[in-house]
């Protein structure tokens, strides 16, 4: 067989079979906190024919909110009308998948490979923290056709590029993060500009368009509802998210340190990011025949932005896969060149193999978590029998609930009942008064009595880490909160007074139920990511309790080997299971 024979047959095969897997895994069961506030802010704009422009459906509903995502919300709410959840499932797997294949046709115009562009495509599941059906998505997809249609530009200048106003306007009406795209054609404009002044071949048509088209894009980002408010965000993008003070300290408002995606990037949350940059510089230099200044400003750019935040990680993978195939080809052109037909042939099918093995390596988790084209809802994300059963028995207002649950329950109890905060919540004083009841902190029941909270409908842990929430030890000690129901991820306490002596004899539940619902939802979210440790830590306690000594040394030693610290508590604990089991070991 001859050399290009395998690179026009097997590269844009392993390429498709990629694309198709990646659609397989993106397709999956709707799990965003934020989608069912975005289906409850759809379903009132079409109700009322208006826009938000307070928190509506919290108890701070006089607080002014600009949504500057409510085309997403309409979106998701007539695809949900049209077709229920299944639809969401579909629309995110095609946004995240189209995103892959404009990135993939944004290497080709840089007359890249095939085969070169499969060896990079793994990167791009790297992206995977972002697949949600969440309008970050929107800006995966117009940030990859962008970086599409500028390369186009580079191989033929023509006004034709002002075609991406229209997609800006569109952009700007589905995600704040619409702002990148200024500094996705500010590094293509400072690129080119400075490539042709080196190269003695200064153009100011050219020149000129790219300004043109930078102007254009700053104008059409203001074509919608809320224009200060987007020209806010662009001005203070630098500010964005919380920072790291000189003590590694992480600092900022409390909205952005309790967001884990608006937290730095730093070595220990995210190696793989290092070394991708690495990696990348590694790629550049060697293939360094084929340099562009406008790929130096666009990869620094997205790196300076990643290093800012973990939540703009992805676009430097994004980045990577459109840009660096073409210095892959670079690099083995010489090899190429020099070797006989039939070590090109072998060298070939070890890449395509070496591509085949790193994209395996990356998927095959997502398939464990997602499966293949699984649409619905993962029901026990959601707080779901507990809404039903606050809207059976008209439990008394007001709710106090859980952050990531506010746009589930809004969805579906709105506009009986207000939600105390939820995971859009931009209000800084209820974002900090949310914050100290589920801590658990002193002043938890004053803040409750402040807003005359009745009934409170929590999940067992947090999200990221799996750490069971404090104030489940505040309400089991507390005299005056009673457990009405518990399932799989769901508690649902009332307070003494506010209903029937003989509804609350009839449903109070043991308290020591807290610790079911709590071991069932650490089991439910190490399913998804192991490496959440302090559900570990949570489970080890919990068997512990229950003399169950076996398993509680398993849940721990796997606690241990994840946690980034180790506790003198946990070090005691292991110390006394580990005798424990001993000793029975030896009976």
């Amino acid at each position: 067989m001859k050399f290009p024979r395998i690179t026009t047959y097997f590269g844009p095969g392993i390429l498709c079979a990629m694309l198709l897997a990646i659609l397989a895994v993106t397709i999956s069961v709707v799990h965003s906190f934020d989608v069912f506030w975005q289906l409850q802010n759809g379903r009132y704009m079409v109700d009322t024919m208006s826009m938000i422009r307070t928190d509506t459906f919290t108890l701070a509903a006089d607080v002014p909110r600009h949504e500057h995502t409510w085309l997403h919300s309409l979106i998701l709410f007539g695809l949900y009308k049209v077709a229920g959840y299944g639809a969401i499932s579909v629309l995110k797997g095609l946004v995240i998948t189209a995103t892959a294949c404009f990135l993939t046709l944004a290497a080709r115009r840089r007359k890249s490979s095939w085969l070169a562009i499969a060896t990079l495509l793994p990167v791009f599941l790297l992206t995977s923290g972002g697949w949600l059906e969440r309008p970050q998505i929107w800006t995966f997809l117009c940030t990859a056709i962008f970086i599409w249609w500028l390369e186009g530009y580079l191989n033929r200048p023509s006004w034709q590029i002002l075609w991406l106003l229209p997609l800006m306007m569109f952009w700007s009406n589905l995600h704040a993060g619409s702002i990148l795209a200024l500094a996705l054609v500010a590094a293509y404009l400072v690129g080119e500009t400075g490539q042709s002044l080196i190269a003695r071949r200064f153009s100011w048509l050219g020149t000129g368009q790219l300004f043109g088209l930078l102007v254009g894009v700053l104008l059409a980002g203001l074509a919608n509802p809320y224009p200060a408010r987007w020209f806010n965000t662009l001005l203070g993008s630098y500010k964005l998210g919380a920072t790291v003070d000189a003590a590694g300290k992480v600092t900022g408002s409390s909205l952005a340190v309790f967001n884990m995606d608006w937290t730095p990037t730093t070595f220990q949350n995210q190696p793989i990011f290092f070394y991708a940059m690495a990696l990348a510089g590694v790629i550049m230099l060697l293939g360094w025949r084929r340099l562009r200044l406008s790929d130096l400003c666009l990869l620094a750019g997205l790196a300076l932005m990643g290093l800012k935040l973990v939540r703009h990680v992805p676009f430097f993978y994004m980045g990577m896969v459109a840009i660096l195939p073409a210095y892959l080809d670079q690099l083995a052109e010489p090899l190429r060149q020099r070797l006989p037909q039939l070590y090109r042939n072998i060298a070939m099918v070890a890449v395509c193999a070496l591509a085949i093995g790193s994209f395996w390596y990356f998927w095959q988790p997502l398939y464990r978590v997602y499966g293949l084209f699984n649409t619905g809802l993962r029901s026990w994300h959601y707080p779901i029998a507990a809404t039903e059963f606050v809207k059976e028995h008209k439990l008394p207002k007001n709710i106090y609930n859980t952050y990531d649950w506010g746009g589930y329950m809004a969805f579906k109890l709105f506009p009986d009942y207000l939600m105390f905060w939820d995971g859009r919540q931009n209000s800084a004083e209820m974002f900090n008064l949310g914050w100290n009841v589920m801590a658990g902190k002193p002043d938890w029941e004053q803040i409750l009595n402040k807003f005359n909270v009745n009934t409170i409908v929590t999940r067992a842990s947090t999200i990221d880490t799996g750490q069971k929430y404090p104030l489940l030890d505040r309400l089991a000690a507390h005299p005056d909160w009673y457990l009405v129901l518990n399932t799989e991820s769901s508690m649902v306490f009332v307070r003494r007074g506010s209903v029937s002596e003989d509804w609350l004899k009839k449903h109070a539940l043991s308290k020591k139920r807290i610790d079911d619902t709590v071991l069932s939802e650490t089991l439910l979210m190490i399913k998804n990511n192991a490496n959440r440790y302090m559900s570990w830590w949570e489970m080890a306690q919990i068997y512990t309790r229950r003399k169950q000594y076996n398993n509680a040394l398993f849940a721990l030693n796997q606690y241990l080997a994840r946690a980034p610290k180790r506790f003198p508590a946990a070090e005691k604990l292991h110390r006394q299971l580990t005798q424990v089991v001993n000793k029975a070991s030896k009976k």
